[in-house]
């Protein structure tokens, strides 16, 4: 007998060859879907009227950062900044409410689009941060201004220290001063200064971002997380009212990560460890991502070269890092977004992995490719990790910084697809918003942030996006036969929506989950604060 069915529905689910009108559920998992079977139903059983409403697997987003997405909500937002004056007032106004001596800290800005696309320099908020120290990260967090109190407690001066390995100090070229502006590696220079944040802000931030991720419809995330957060995953996943988000944590640390991994003590199908995470480049915004050709030059005459190598890659360390994974038996996940970033990478795991069956390597972002690299995705079977949300803001920029030509096979979509290769979608949240709904409507239409339709030849149709959030996501975390599907046998994480993703011309800033269950409950959710687009 059933604990839980969804009547009146309209159930879709990768590979049911249609939609289902019913489903039940017994002891969290999915006994029957197809047709109405009264026979499952007693009346202690609960039965949820669906209204005809379309019913989805629940959303899965491989990519997000929860404990920095927790500690975000109570940042300083600057996404709606868009000229240096908006800019200025909105650190001065949110630098007035914080006590003295406290550090300034936001997040989510963006020249790009912009009149005047200058980078902000340490001059812009010198005054309105009132004497605090203060680091304000770009939207894609791989570069950050600070103004001067913070350069001064680090020791950036004209004199020195040299750029870090893996990061650039911005410095004005007749003077040799800092600018404020840090990229990559040379951003840790200052983070390293900022108070930590006690267990217990960590464990808040934490429950914070479970809680919006499941207002969004997400049931699972792949999180990426630091090796020192390990700990507060395993102290949420003793409390079990919080428990109401399944999370797979993908550290960053190879070094100590294996061992990290293999005594993590989480909760089964609740909280887990997936695998290790590493860099091989920047991002295109922060002008770092490696390219296999120079960036154009700018306008405001900053030559970025062909980007920016991680300090890891140094010294055959990307080989090393996998063979280690491979050696260990973990899954490697490893950023790259440049085409050369992303050909060095395949070349890697067609090295270390050669002949070896369903390795599950995935290349996180594989945002702009080489032609020869599309077909290599399918052939290697690597994952390609994707937030197709940052198709909608790349694309106000991408063009300027490397070229129409070069364009083509940027967020290679429908192109991954047709070579067979395992998509899989994510948010990258904080980055952008964990709203999977927008980063759908950005993958089937094509459409920006200002309402034009940028390189819509590699649009996928609405059940390959969905599938890239459900199954296909779940695939990439080496959990296809328990999520991902409404089906017998599968865990019963499903969502209820307002308006049906299949209709014509769906609103997809309006869609959102009327009900969420997560393991045959309903999960608790709230929507915590406004969330940064870009």
């Amino acid at each position: 007998m059933a604990d839980l069915v969804v009547e009146n529905a309209r159930i879709w689910s990768d590979g049911c060859g249609g939609f289902a009108r019913f489903a039940a559920v017994k002891a969290g998992r999915f006994i029957h879907v197809g047709e109405r079977d009264d026979a499952l139903i007693t009346s202690y059983t609960q039965r949820v009227d669906a209204g005809g409403r379309i019913v989805i697997p629940g959303i899965i987003d491989c990519h997000a950062h929860m404990i920095a997405g927790g500690r975000s909500l109570g940042q300083l937002l600057l996404d709606r900044a868009k000229d240096k004056d908006q800019f200025i007032s909105s650190v001065a106004e949110y630098a007035g409410t914080q006590p003295v001596g406290s550090w300034i800290l936001g997040w989510g800005w963006s020249v790009d689009g912009w009149d005047d696309p200058t980078p902000p320099t340490r001059a812009w908020i010198d005054d309105a941060c009132g004497n605090r120290p203060a680091l304000l990260r770009r939207m894609d967090i791989h570069s950050a201004v600070a103004n001067s109190v913070a350069l001064d407690m680090a020791g950036i001066t004209r004199d020195g220290p040299p750029d870090p390995r893996g990061g650039v100090i911005d410095r004005d070229p007749a003077t040799g001063e800092p600018t404020g502006m840090l990229r990559e590696a040379a951003v840790e220079l200052i983070d390293a200064l900022i108070p930590k944040p006690t267990p217990d802000d960590e464990k808040q931030a934490l429950r914070r971002a479970m809680h919006h991720a499941v207002a969004h419809g997400v049931t699972t995330v792949g999180d990426v997380a630091l090796i020192e957060e390990l700990p507060v995953y395993e102290a949420v996943a003793a409390d079990e009212p919080i428990c109401r988000l399944r999370v797979y944590a993908i550290v960053d640390d190879w070094a100590a990560g294996a061992d990290a991994v293999r005594s993590f003590s989480g909760r089964a199908g609740w909280i887990e460890s997936a695998g290790l995470k590493a860099f091989v480049d920047g991002s295109l915004g922060s002008r770092t991502a490696y390219m296999t050709k120079p960036y154009l030059p700018s306008d405001t005459g900053e030559d970025h070269g062909r980007g920016v190598l991680t300090a890891a890659m140094a010294n055959d360390g990307l080989r090393r890092m996998v063979r280690a994974a491979r050696r260990a038996g973990l899954q490697p996940m490893i950023h790259a977004i440049g085409d050369a970033a992303n050909h060095l990478l395949l070349d890697t795991y067609e090295e270390v992995y050669a002949g070896q069956a369903d390795a599950r390597c995935r290349t996180e972002h594989a945002q702009h490719l080489l032609a020869d690299d599309i077909a290599r995705f399918g052939e290697l079977g690597v994952i390609a990790s994707m937030q197709p949300l940052h198709k909608a803001y790349d694309a106000a920029y991408v063009e300027s910084l490397i070229g129409e030509a070069r364009c083509e096979l940027t967020y290679a979509f429908r192109s991954l697809l047709d070579a067979g290769a395992p998509l899989a979608f994510g948010s990258d949240w904080p980055v952008v918003s964990i709203d999977p709904f927008l980063g759908i409507e950005a993958a089937v239409t094509g459409k920006t942030i200002d309402g034009t339709i940028w390189r819509d030849e590699q649009s996928i149709t609405v059940a390959e996006a969905l599938r890239a959030y459900t199954s296909g996501a779940a695939y990439a975390l080496r959990a296809e036969h328990d999520l991902g599907r409404i089906a017998p046998g599968y865990r019963a994480d499903f969502v209820v929506l307002n308006e049906s993703p299949f209709d014509p011309a769906p609103d997809w800033s309006q869609m959102q989950p009327v009900a969420v269950y997560i393991g045959g409950r309903r999960a608790e959710s709230r929507r915590s604060g406004r969330v940064a687009r870009a």
